[in-house]
């Protein structure tokens, strides 16, 4: 009887010293370097005079607008693509 009240003491207390931890949580940091910045333009890729200021979808094609960039190409990209692609030998 004296071995059931020991150990049932014993328990309670390393029951109440684990919840009463002094360790916090572990919050979620964000990191802003990394972080994606909200692009303020959304263009249709096939289509890029439709743009948006929000996400939706191209209202030629219905594909789905994308975020432009700073490194996006211009809208006349195709002609140097051409130019790039008869340059090389075949």
């Amino acid at each position: 009887m004296r071995n059931l009240f020991s150990s049932t003491v014993i328990l309670i207390v390393l029951f109440f010293a684990a919840c009463s931890s002094s360790e916090k949580p572990v919050s979620k940091a964000i990191d802003t370097v990394s972080a994606p910045v909200s692009a303020s333009v959304y263009t249709c890729p096939m289509h890029p005079e439709i743009q948006s200021d929000k996400p939706g979808s191209c209202s030629i094609c219905k594909m789905d607008l994308v975020a432009k960039t700073e490194g996006s190409a211009p809208a006349d990209s195709a002609a140097a693509d051409t130019a790039a692609h008869d340059s090389n030998q075949h």
